[in-house]
């Protein structure tokens, strides 16, 4: 595949929180057609980088541009038409049925006739049809992620051009088989056109999904480049501080970390 225009680009951003350097000149391209996974240690500045890349913050020096236009010029409407973002703290809508907040995803829209039907077929993607119904607020943990998640696809489907779509940690409250279903379908997200980046811990998911792998440590950017690169056990057992090796079954492999 021929390098696309970056549809998401952190510019030499750096933030500081009470005199705390988080991201210290970091540059990030997200493309479409392409997944790419930002890992690294707890305190690494993920989550933060995800802040100012969706719009949500704005870092102290440096720029975030969507589309070839400062993300911070954007009305937030018009933002949300192009870029959705699946946050850690999606709080569940009490009284609320799972089909109406996936229906929320399409909000940005104003007047949408085809939000119900949108809603419908992410549901059955994500094999959530029989809980349609269902109050949120009952909803297990997993069960709502995987609501959120469908929500947050809702907000970029069905549109002229492709979207961006970010997800910070989106799999954490998953069991093994979900995880997988979640990633699958933002890989295919990716592949059909979309530009993807998730924040990740699961080094395996990472190096089965991701496309690209940015890796942060102490609010730098250490590495970034193809998952084959990226995953290999030298370099993440000198950013995690712990041994990672290398398993193979046949041509399969797995990373595994070991204590030291």
């Amino acid at each position: 595949m021929s390098k696309k225009v970056p549809s998401l680009v952190a510019e030499d951003v750096t933030l500081t929180r009470d005199t705390r350097r988080i991201l210290d000149g970091v540059s990030l391209a997200v493309q479409p057609g392409r997944f790419l996974a930002v890992i690294g240690p707890n305190g690494a500045g993920k989550s933060s980088l995800l802040s100012l890349m969706s719009g949500l913050w704005k870092p102290d020096t440096g720029r975030v541009v969507l589309d070839d236009r400062d993300i911070g010029t954007y009305r937030p409407a018009e933002r949300a038409r192009r870029c959705a973002v699946m946050r850690q703290d999606n709080a569940r809508p009490a009284g609320m049925t799972v089909l109406e907040a996936v229906e929320l995803g399409r909000l940005a829209r104003g007047t949408d006739e085809g939000a119900g039907a949108t809603a419908w077929v992410l549901l059955e993607q994500m094999k959530l049809a029989d809980l349609a119904g269902r109050d949120c607020a009952r909803l297990s943990g997993g069960e709502w992620q995987r609501v959120a998640f469908a929500r947050t696809v809702a907000q970029i489907s069905d549109t002229e051009k492709a979207g961006v779509l970010l997800l910070d940690e989106p799999v954490s409250s998953l069991d093994p088989a979900h995880q997988h279903e979640l990633l699958g379908e933002a890989r295919r997200l990716a592949h059909a056109g979309h530009a993807v980046l998730a924040i990740l811990h699961d080094l395996n998911l990472t190096a089965h999904y991701a496309d690209e792998v940015a890796l942060l440590a102490a609010g730098r950017l250490r590495a970034c480049g193809s998952a084959a690169e990226i995953m290999q056990p030298e370099m993440l057992s000198e950013i995690y501080g712990c041994r990672v090796v290398e398993v193979r079954d046949g041509d399969r492999r797995a990373l595994v970390s070991l204590p030291d």
